[in-house]
């Protein structure tokens, strides 16, 4: 789950070269929803699990609260969050969604962690600092590919802009701060009511799964028809938007598998659980940028990044034993 999710990353990034940030989350909406047909119709028909389709009241509402709070909040605060300020600045404190998960698990869940898990969480959101931080020190690229790990989208020269953004006014930063904090925190409250959402129905659905895709998507075109803009990042010729197609296809299918595994897990581990084990996203991030982008990896980053395994692993050894 979490090495696919670092994959769309690639792709959206390429993808984000051609079209608007809000119009490839839109798009890549509708390509999710035919790749979850393509995946679940079949897995239901053949008896392949036992999810199948199938919502009740509590379940709909639940859903509902969890793509506002995941698609119109959480994607749209990081998406203007990481346009005005420093990747350095943005993607440590939008990773810090796995602490807000645990929050949110205890406030509304009533959900309790042992010795184990609090160290393993603070280590393994030591180890995704760390790689934000050491990241910073190299190329552009590597910037824009760790805002992007973080939770699967980048803005593309959004590195190259970082270079000037620490001499903005204080009130400026205080803004975007606080819109890299929604960020977190929407992407960490989501996956509690997706929690909620299968234990009201008794498990999680592929009803469930489509119903927080469609939403996502309606909300998403709602906001794009209020903004009245180009879908296109600039003027594109007829083999760039061929490219621009596919690469949003490929980020949607992709994205389908993700989406199952996501809910598969969750009712599972857990959210608190699932989310540690996403934090792991920017490892599998770095070396899909050495082999697809000719990124470079220094050797604190590298150490960075096994301190983040160590950490998710430490959390699980303890929540699942």
């Amino acid at each position: 789950m979490t090495a696919l999710w670092a994959l769309v990353v690639i792709v959206n990034k390429r993808a984000l070269a051609y079209v608007d940030p809000l119009a490839v989350n839109f798009l890549v909406r509708i390509a999710a929803i035919v790749g979850l047909l393509l995946i679940t119709v079949p897995l239901t028909v053949l008896r392949l699990w036992d999810n199948g389709f199938g919502i009740n009241a509590a379940a709909a509402g639940w859903m509902a609260l969890a793509a506002v709070a995941t698609w119109l909040i959480a994607f749209t605060a990081y998406y203007y969050a990481l346009r005005g300020a420093q990747v350095a600045v943005v993607a440590p404190i939008c990773s810090t969604d796995p602490l807000w998960t645990a929050l949110f698990a205890w406030l509304i869940l009533g959900a309790t962690f042992g010795g184990l898990t609090l160290a393993g969480m603070a280590v393994a959101m030591a180890g995704v600092l760390l790689v934000t931080r050491w990241m910073e020190t190299g190329d552009a690229a590597e910037a824009g590919a760790l805002a992007g790990a973080a939770h699967g989208d980048v803005l593309p020269g959004a590195g190259t802009r970082a270079q000037g953004a620490g001499t903005a006014p204080r009130s400026g930063r205080l803004r975007l701060v606080a819109l890299a904090t929604i960020a977190a925190a929407g992407w960490g409250l989501g996956p509690v009511f997706v929690d909620l959402a299968a234990t009201a129905y008794g498990k999680p659905t592929a009803t469930m799964m489509l119903e927080s895709q469609a939403l996502g998507m309606l909300m998403l075109g709602a906001v794009l028809l209020a903004r009245r803009r180009p879908l296109a990042a600039r003027g594109l010729s007829a083999p760039e938007r061929r490219r621009a197609a596919l690469l949003l296809a490929a980020a949607g299918l992709l994205e389908a598998v993700v989406s199952v595994l996501f809910f598969l897990s969750i009712a599972a581990l857990g959210p608190v659980l699932t989310m540690l084990i996403m934090a792991t996203t920017p490892v599998f991030a770095i070396v899909f940028g050495v082999a697809f982008l000719r990124e470079r990896v220094g050797l604190r980053l590298a150490l960075a990044a096994l301190v983040t395994v160590a950490g998710v692993m430490l959390a699980a050894a303890d929540g699942l034993s």
